[in-house]
């Protein structure tokens, strides 16, 4: 309910900047948004994801989902955010780190699987 009220708040504010200050407008936007993105991430976000951690504790890799599935939501809107201000180039980028990140989180997470699967085929030849 908080973020719905600061959503409302924001969005006067930033009529308002936009009919006074056009020039800044701009830039107030970018900081409001990561303030705001802040914001939500550490009072909903985090809360969220402790709580789906517990409750799917016994899942095996449920951590490694959530957390992917956090990364791929923060990619997605500071991505939108980058192709609002016609940044493509630059949001491709962030999106190619984002999606690296989440392989190599997943292969240091897999890769003691890998190996026993490794050993096991060794065997079977």
């Amino acid at each position: 309910m908080i973020a719905l009220f600061a959503s409302v708040i924001y969005l006067v504010l930033f009529l308002f900047l936009k009919q006074t200050m056009d020039k800044l407008h701009s830039i107030i936007v970018v900081i409001a948004f990561f303030i705001f993105f802040q914001f939500i991430i550490r009072e909903q976000l985090i809360p969220l994801w402790q709580r789906l951690a517990v409750i799917f504790n016994s899942v095996p890799y449920s951590k490694g989902l959530l957390f992917t599935a956090l990364l791929f939501l923060m990619n997605e809107l500071i991505c939108q955010l980058l192709e609002q201000y016609e940044y493509d180039a630059f949001a491709t980028l962030v999106t190619l780190s984002i999606r690296m990140t989440a392989v190599l989180y997943w292969i240091n997470l897999l890769q003691p699987k890998f190996q026993v699967l490794i050993q096991l085929l060794e065997r079977l030849q």
